[in-house]
């Protein structure tokens, strides 16, 4: 049987399948592909704030349960 993912990540409107609770930049580059090196923005989807991300930030992924959709608006793209 098949072991589904238990957070959710958004990148540049894109929601990914994630299994763990903790995501890093590097992480976020990969899952996407992004460019190395490329700066990672985090965008508040509930205010409209953003943030640029520094290198060695880990943050942690909207938790997926059964029915329900994630909690966490977060998008994350490249600027």
């Amino acid at each position: 049987m098949a072991q589904t993912a238990g957070y959710e990540v958004m990148i540049e409107g894109k929601a990914y399948p994630w299994d763990k609770d903790t995501i890093s930049v590097s992480d976020i580059r990969k899952l996407s592909n992004m460019p190395t090196g490329a700066q990672v923005v985090e965008e508040d989807l509930r205010d409209g704030t953003e943030r640029a991300l520094t290198e060695d930030e880990v943050m942690r992924p909207g938790r997926l349960d059964a029915g329900k959709r994630p909690t966490k608006r977060v998008n994350f793209r490249q600027r």
